[in-house]
C-alpha cells in the first residue's frame, strides 16, 4: 500500500510540474518575430497592422503613462526611429507568458533580448538588455504589450556631447 501511495504521489508531483503551452504560443513567436523585424526596418506599415485599435502597451521612459490607442503606440515607436539608426534585436530566447488571473500559459510571448544602434544625433552607439511582452487577439494583432529596460540610461549614454 506505501508503494501504491508512494507512486501515485511521485505521479501527482511530476503532471502538476508540467504545464501544457497554450496552442496559439508557437504562432504568437512568430508574429512577435515579424513585429521585431519590421521594426529593425522601420516598417511602420507593417507595425501598425500588428496592433489592434484598442491596445494597453507600457513604454520604457521613466514616468511613461500607459497608452491605451493604437495612435499613442505608433507615435512611441516612431519616436525610438527618429532618434536612432541601425536599431536591431537580439533575442536571447522566447517565452511563454502566463494568464495573470490563471497563471496558465495564455499564449502570450515574452522575450529577453540585446537593442542595439546608433544616435542620429550625437552618432553614439549602443547597446542594452530589455524585457518584453506582447499579448495577441484571435486574429493575431497585440493587444498588450511592455518594454522594460533603460530607455533613458540609452538617451543619457548616446547625447551629444556638451561644448
Amino acid at each position: 500500500m506505501k508503494q501504491i501511495l508512494l507512486i501515485f504521489t511521485t505521479a501527482l508531483f511530476l503532471i502538476s510540474c508540467t504545464q501544457n503551452p497554450n496552442p496559439a504560443f508557437d504562432k504568437n513567436v512568430e508574429l512577435a518575430k515579424t513585429w521585431f523585424s519590421a521594426f529593425e526596418a522601420e516598417d511602420m506599415e507593417t507595425i501598425s497592422g500588428m496592433f489592434a485599435e484598442e491596445v494597453e502597451y507600457q513604454g520604457a521612459f521613466y514616468g511613461m503613462e500607459l497608452m491605451t490607442t493604437k495612435a499613442e503606440v505608433i507615435a512611441y515607436m516612431g519616436g525610438w526611429h527618429a532618434a536612432m539608426d541601425d536599431i536591431t534585436y537580439t533575442p536571447e530566447n522566447f517565452l511563454p507568458g502566463v494568464d495573470p488571473e490563471t497563471n496558465l500559459p495564455n499564449g502570450s510571448v515574452r522575450t529577453y533580448g540585446t537593442w542595439r544602434g546608433t544616435s542620429v544625433a550625437s552618432g553614439k552607439s549602443f547597446a542594452a538588455k530589455f524585457y518584453h511582452y506582447m499579448t495577441f487577439d484571435d486574429a493575431g494583432r497585440i493587444i498588450n504589450g511592455g518594454d522594460y529596460g533603460d530607455a533613458m540610461g540609452i538617451m543619457m549614454a548616446v547625447a551629444p556631447d556638451a561644448e
